[in-house]
């Protein structure tokens, strides 16, 4: 199992995430390239070896000519969703927006969609958020983990005037994970990087006890600003855990309903809203219901603390007046992911961990991105991974 560690020892920006993934190893030309995709204009991007307390790391920046475009939500979901960027991409930066719009609109007692983004509306926010979801997407850890995150204080300068530091907006996307008391004036957390950590640690963080793990590669992405305490950092860790110490089963949510009286066009767009609002599977099984109707069986399956979130929505976007759930217990086979170099380009490949062997399972939106762009069968693309992916160091049947 692979584990990405965040040790957010001086906080976290948007702009040190992505430094601490391209000094990880993620390829700036790849980077480069998949952001091109979204269509914006009027922006450089630079990548810089520095020091911060004669440690070394990367700095990332993004170059604006000019951009005082204040965007709303769905401006910049309609950006991301034209973009012909990968599925967990789009998904991760979607829900990143989504949070920062959340969060802004309690503080502004207004709607989501209705919040006017200043700061992280800008092309150089986008980049961050976006930038970030490529190198989660390249990496694919099976676990995200974090380190409790420092709390500035003092005040700051803001388009809405002077604010206390942390931000409104921080603390509002903060509530629920834990935090620590910083003496030192000065921001450790900003919104982008509170947003961009919560939401990865929502879709990939720990159930229960962290397991212990193995490191083997070591980031450092830097901030810009200094702070007297300690080097403005922001440390990722790529570890494994071994298949002797693979957590025991996880509990997990399950979400019920049934429902005969609704259109079935209605249910694309609430699979999709509930995979945006954080479900790990959704399906819908046809049964008979009562006076022999036909109908369909929604199940949805979730972390304990989205019952009542994705219960809201399925009672806001369907015919149906109650919901059942329970907690159940499932396993999930410890597996790894490698890159394989194929014909059609690079693919990722899941290798699942069975007691006799080994499982390789191509990874679906590579080989129809590739599949795609090549003009080749599907299961052909599909097939050369498998094939290269058996040869890999490593990899026993």
């Amino acid at each position: 199992m692979k584990i990405l560690y965040f040790d957010c020892f001086s906080g976290i920006s948007g702009d040190m995430t992505v430094a601490a993934l391209l000094d990880l190893g993620l390829s700036f030309d790849y980077l480069k390239e998949q952001l091109r995709k979204l269509n914006l204009a009027g922006y450089d991007l630079g990548q810089s070896p520095t020091e911060r307390h004669k440690i070394s790391a990367v700095k990332f920046d993004v170059l604006i000519e000019n951009d005082k475009s204040h965007r709303h939500l769905n401006d910049i979901l309609s950006i991301i969703d034209a973009a012909d960027l990968p599925e967990k991409v789009k998904d991760i930066s979607r829900r990143v927006f989504r949070k920062l719009a959340e969060a802004e609109a309690r503080v502004h007692k207004t709607i989501p969609e209705k919040v006017h983004f200043h700061e992280v509306g800008g092309i150089d926010a986008i980049i961050d958020i976006v930038g970030s979801a490529i190198g989660i997407a390249h990496f694919n850890p099976d676990l995200i983990l974090s380190s409790a995150l420092p709390l500035g204080r003092g005040i700051a300068r803001s388009e809405h005037g002077m604010i206390p530091i942390p931000a409104p907006a921080t603390m509002e996307i903060l509530k629920g994970f834990p935090v620590r008391r910083e003496e030192y004036e000065g921001e450790r957390v900003t919104p982008t990087g509170a947003a961009i950590l919560t939401t990865l640690l929502e879709l990939y963080g720990a159930q229960g006890a962290s397991p212990e793990f193995t490191p083997l590669r070591v980031s450092y992405g830097a901030g810009n600003m200094d702070f007297p305490d300690r080097p403005n950092l922001l440390r990722l860790i790529l570890g494994e855990v071994r298949a002797d110490n693979s957590p025991g089963p996880e509990v997990i949510e399950v979400i019920k309903t049934n429902i005969d009286d609704m259109n079935p066009q209605v249910y694309d767009h609430l699979l999709g809203r509930l995979y945006s609002a954080g479900a790990a599977e959704v399906f819908i099984t046809p049964v008979i219901m009562k006076k022999s109707r036909p109908g369909n069986l929604l199940t949805v399956l979730c972390k304990k603390d989205l019952v009542d979130k994705l219960g809201d929505i399925i009672f806001r976007e369907t015919s149906t007046a109650g919901i059942r759930f329970r907690s159940e217990k499932r396993r999930i086979l410890d597996r790894e992911t490698r890159i394989v170099e194929t014909e059609y380009g690079p693919i990722q490949v899941k290798i699942l961990k069975i007691k006799d062997g080994i499982k390789i399972q191509p990874e679906y939106d590579d080989c129809s991105e590739a599949a795609t762009r090549c003009k080749a069968p599907l299961l052909k693309v599909m097939e050369a991974a498998r094939i290269l992916a058996e040869k890999l160091e490593g990899i026993k049947e």
